[in-house]
C-alpha cells in the first residue's frame, strides 16, 4: 500500500512501476459505492492483481481484502493499494491490514531533490513577492 498527501505521484509511481496492472480508481463514486456495498463482486470484476485508488474511499473493502489476505497466505501481491488517507487516522483500516499488507508513506520531493534530478529546472517567483 502507497499512502501519502493528495497530488504527491502515487497514482504516478504505481502506474510506472507496474504498467500492467488494472487501475481502478475510488474517486469515481459508482466505483467507491460498489466496493462498498458489494465488495465480492467489486474485485470479480476487475483482472488481478488490481491496483486500487483512493482506497480510503470504501473502508468496508478492508474486513474483505483482509478475507482474500488470510485465505491466500501463500500468495504475495493480491492487491496493490493507494490512499491519501494515514492509517493511522483510519483504526479499522490497521487493524485489517495488520500483519498482511507493507505500508509506504510517498511524501512530496523537496526542491533539493527536484534539482538533483533536473538541474535545468528553476523557481520564477511573481514579481510583488
Amino acid at each position: 500500500m502507497v499512502t501519502g498527501a493528495r497530488q504527491t505521484g502515487k497514482t504516478s509511481l504505481v502506474r510506472r512501476l507496474f504498467p500492467d496492472l488494472e487501475l481502478v480508481t475510488l474517486d469515481l463514486p459508482g466505483e467507491a459505492e460498489q466496493a462498498e456495498r458489494d465488495p465480492r463482486a467489486f474485485l470479480a470484476r476487475h483482472r488481478p492483481p488490481p491496483v486500487i485508488d483512493e482506497v480510503q474511499y470504501a473502508p468496508g473493502l478492508f474486513r474483505h481484502l483482509k478475507a482474500c489476505v488470510d485465505s491466500h497466505r501463500d500468495a504475495n501481491g493480491l492487491f496493490m493499494l493507494t490512499g491519501s488517507q494515514k492509517l493511522g487516522l483510519m483504526p479499522s483500516v490497521f487493524e485489517s491490514l495488520a500483519g498482511r499488507a507493507d505500508i509506504v508513506e510517498l511524501e512530496t520531493l523537496s526542491w533539493a531533490e527536484v534539482h538533483r534530478a533536473r538541474p535545468d529546472l528553476s523557481v520564477e517567483l511573481p514579481e510583488d513577492w
